[in-house]
């Protein structure tokens, strides 16, 4: 590697969060006047859906207080709909936002100002390292955030993709940066055939090693577009799937670009199950987001509401194929003996491929 370049994954990690980088300097906007489109977007529906499960969890838990955390929580549109909702919904909750940019930590603080309870804001997962809770942790899109090393297979052998930063940036390839990268395929059980082009996320495994020890007993709740690993490396995807967006666009060259954008990569769940298993957490279930959901959206339509066409047009976009329902997938992972006994409707667990 040229001194002058730096691996993908460094590239894209000052992109997102360094000085100037997307999210760390405040252009990072979701909505219809944003880049993406998220699900905390449905005008409190996805909240709701959410509540109706946690609130089965804690009674499952036995936990008073219950400690939702929510890791990744950007704008604070997921937090104050959630904090918004009656009292006698969360009377026993303690919220926490976990959000690194301080460019968002300001958004959330000044929303949690009109806010009728407070909750708090922190910059990491340390406090909970100290003392762990007992709850829920829970992120929302937020592995798919995370810097992505690029590989590819070329003349029987593992590369990797270099950025050779300035206002011409362009990949080169060359030697792998770390033996972890292809130690993550050799776990899978997979070898890449000649010519492929892909992404690994490393990031994840040490994320996933932060919040182990902050949990004490419950469950830790991970949301966003991804699949299996047979999937995600299956010939129909040489190209890999990281790709930028801006303003609901899909940017293909995005060392092209002259203002940083939203990057992103689809989530390897198995790679992520199989990483939580050697932080102490035990795979419970898979699914698609619109399974995961439906039990709530049952109960949401059965109460009745003064906006329910609004609320029906919501759940279809959240639950439906068609809408975000099958692009996303849902990983929940458990610890503590009682939880480990948690059985889940539509759990698809096989689909992953763990090892027994």
């Amino acid at each position: 590697m040229n001194p002058s370049e730096i691996t993908f994954a460094a590239y894209m990690e000052k992109a997102l969060y360094g000085p100037e980088g997307y999210y760390s300097s405040g252009r990072a906007r979701t909505g219809r006047e944003g880049d993406y489109f998220t699900a905390p977007e449905t005008g409190g529906v996805f909240a709701e859906l959410l509540w109706e499960i946690f609130v089965g969890w804690q009674a499952r838990l036995g936990s008073d207080p219950f400690h939702l955390v929510e890791v990744g929580a950007g704008e604070g549109a997921l937090a104050s709909a959630l904090v918004r909702l009656p009292a006698r919904c969360r009377a026993n909750w303690n919220y926490t936002a976990v959000e690194r940019s301080p460019a968002r930590r300001t958004l959330l603080e000044a929303a949690s100002i009109s806010l009728p309870r407070a909750f708090r804001i922190l910059p990491d997962l340390d406090v909970f390292a100290q003392a762990p809770v007992s709850g829920c942790f829970f992120a929302n899109e937020l592995i798919d955030a995370f810097p992505v090393h690029r590989v590819r297979r070329r003349g029987g052998k593992l590369e990797e993709a270099f950025v050779r930063p300035g206002e011409a940036a362009h990949l080169t390839w060359g030697p792998l940066s770390t033996d972890a990268l292809a130690a993550y395929f050799r776990r899978l059980g997979i070898e890449l055939p000649e010519g492929y082009e892909t992404e690994v996320n490393l990031a994840m495994a040490g994320w996933i090693r932060s919040v182990a020890p902050a949990l004490k007993q419950g469950i830790v709740l991970i949301i966003d577009y991804g699949r299996p690993a047979r999937d995600y490396y299956a010939p129909e995807r040489c190209g890999g799937t990281l790709r930028g967006f801006r303003r609901h666009r899909v940017i293909s060259d995005i060392l092209a670009v002259s203002e940083p954008v939203d990057l992103t990569a689809d989530v390897d769940f198995t790679s992520l199950a199989l990483d939580a298993r050697e932080a102490g957490l035990a795979p419970l279930a898979f699914m698609e987001m619109g399974s995961f959901l439906m039990a709530g959206a049952r109960k949401l339509l059965e109460n009745g509401s003064p906006h329910a066409e609004f609320k029906r047009t919501a759940l279809r976009y959240l639950i439906h194929p068609e809408g975000l329902g099958s692009a996303f997938h849902v990983l929940i992972l458990g610890k503590g003996e009682t939880v480990l006994q948690w059985r889940f409707e539509a759990n698809r667990l096989s689909r992953l491929g763990l090892p027994a």
